[in-house]
C-alpha cells in the first residue's frame, strides 16, 4: 500500500466521540469507544515514523517513559513532522506502513495518534 492511500476517517470519528463522551461525563461510553479504538488499531495499518527501522519515540514524563506516534494519513504525517520540527523527529525522514503491535517494554505507554491535531494515547 502507498502512503497516499492511507486514510482513517473512522478512527478520527471514534476519537472525536471519546471527547464528546468526556464532555458529557459518560464513562461507560468512553470505555466502550476506547475498546473500539483498540480494535481498530489492531486491525488496520498506519504510518509510523522511523529511523534505521526503529520506531521513533517521544519522551512522556520524567521516568524514561515514552509514546510512539502513529499517523492516520499522509497529511497528518506531514503535519506531525512539522509539529516536531524542533524535536529529534525532524531528523526522521523514513516511515513504515504497518500494523501496530503491543510493545513489551514497561516504559512504552502506548501510541499517540496524529500528534499535530488529534492527541489521543492508547495502550493496546
Amino acid at each position: 500500500m502507498k502512503i497516499e492511500e492511507l486514510k482513517h476517517p473512522e478512527l478520527k470519528q471514534l476519537i472525536n466521540m471519546i471527547y464528546l463522551h468526556g464532555e458529557n461525563n459518560n464513562q461507560k461510553m468512553i470505555e466502550k469507544t476506547d475498546e473500539e479504538i483498540k480494535d481498530y488499531l489492531n486491525e488496520n495499518i498506519f504510518i509510523i515514523s522511523s529511523e534505521n527501522d526503529e520506531f521513533f519515540t517521544i519522551p512522556y514524563g520524567n521516568d524514561g517513559e515514552y509514546v510512539i506516534p502513529i499517523f492516520t494519513d499522509l497529511l497528518e504525517y506531514e503535519r506531525g513532522m512539522e509539529y516536531y520540527d524542533l524535536n529529534d523527529m525532524s531528523e526522521n525522514k523514513d516511515y513504515m506502513i504497518k500494523k501496530i503491535e503491543k510493545i513489551d517494554d514497561p516504559n512504552c505507554l502506548g501510541y499517540l495518534i496524529n500528534i499535530a491535531s488529534v492527541s489521543y494515547i492508547t495502550l493496546l
